[in-house]
């Protein structure tokens, strides 16, 4: 059985923009280097119009470390940082900012999460790789069955929003966050069958043999991890993510929005390649949701009338 391993050297590709390569990099950076980013990072249209003194003043560190800040990020110069940023923020300023401005505590708070997320995001794309994706969809929406794999906190999590996006297809899909579950399903997995992964380390053991033994098996595999990790080499088909991790555990990882990002871009492009399918599955679910009155009405999609016909007994 031919396999689908997409290439994978371990490497990302460049980010598109500057501020997703000092989001890339942030954790690379030196503690003092790390200042200089969280000033930038805090209002980066006013980062345009420093000085490298006013920049180094601000984050409390020598010039020359602005200089190594800005080399680090792939600038030659201050000046070319500044040029690259302000290039950045003409194109795409909607989506690095709000408008809104927060004097509260828990204003600032939500800013800073949400503008994680949506940084995050925006990371996801720049390294997506639309070949492999285009394999995933293909892959699953080809699928007798479909078993899904991921353990911990965040991972356990985005294989029950997977399941949710896909069994409405019309798919048989389960989900697995149990190791010892994980290895009997991939065990009864056979030719015709996708087993999907999901972790963002991508060295979770009992994950990493479920992966193994569901493609012994013949059945085709995937894997949403980081590159070059022990689960991206185990698949036969891998979406290769890297989003870097904050420092404060108090706050959510922000790769967890990349990966909804991606699984949602998956299960439209299956339900694209499912066609009429996918659309009568989807349309039975709104009927059922809407005789009980809890469908959410659309333009398109009022279904205000089915509740008016609705059994009364129900």
């Amino acid at each position: 059985m031919a396999r689908r391993r997409s290439e994978n050297s371990g490497e990302q590709p460049p980010a598109i923009d500057i501020v997703s390569r000092i989001e890339r990099i942030e954790s690379d950076l030196s503690p003092s280097e790390r200042r200089v980013a969280a000033i930038v990072g805090r209002d980066y249209e006013a980062a345009t119009r420093m000085t490298i003194a006013d920049l180094a003043r601000k984050a409390k560190v020598s010039q020359p470390t602005v200089t190594r800040f800005c080399r680090s990020v792939g600038c030659g110069s201050f000046a070319e940082f500044k040029i690259r940023l302000a290039t950045t923020l003409t194109v795409a300023s909607a989506y690095l900012k709000s408008d809104r401005a927060f004097n509260d505590d828990i204003g600032q708070l939500a800013q800073t999460i949400m503008m994680r997320a949506a940084g995050s995001v925006r990371e996801c794309l720049d390294q997506l790789d639309t070949k492999t994706i285009g394999q995933a969809i293909a892959a699953l929406a080809e699928s007798r069955r479909i078993d899904i794999y991921g353990q911990g906190g965040g991972s356990a999590a985005m294989i029950e929003d997977a399941k949710l996006r896909l069994f409405r297809l019309g798919l048989a899909v389960s989900a697995y966050s149990d190791g010892h579950q994980q290895r009997m399903s991939a065990a009864t997995l056979k030719p015709g069958d996708t087993a999907f992964a999901i972790s963002n380390s991508g060295r979770t053991k009992p994950v990493i043999e479920a992966i193994e033994i569901a493609r012994s098996f013949g059945a085709r595999t995937i894997a949403l991890t980081r590159p070059g990790t022990p689960l991206a080499k185990a698949a036969d088909i891998v979406i290769a993510i890297t989003i870097a991790e904050g420092d404060n555990v108090l706050v959510p990882t922000p790769s967890r929005y990349a990966h909804l990002a991606v699984i949602d871009t998956i299960a439209a492009g299956v339900a694209v390649k499912l066609g009429a399918k996918a659309r009568e599955a989807l349309r039975r679910v709104r009927y059922t949701l809407a005789r009980i009155g809890v469908a959410i009405p659309t333009p398109a999609t009022d279904p205000t009338p089915l509740m008016r016909a609705r059994d009364p007994q129900e």
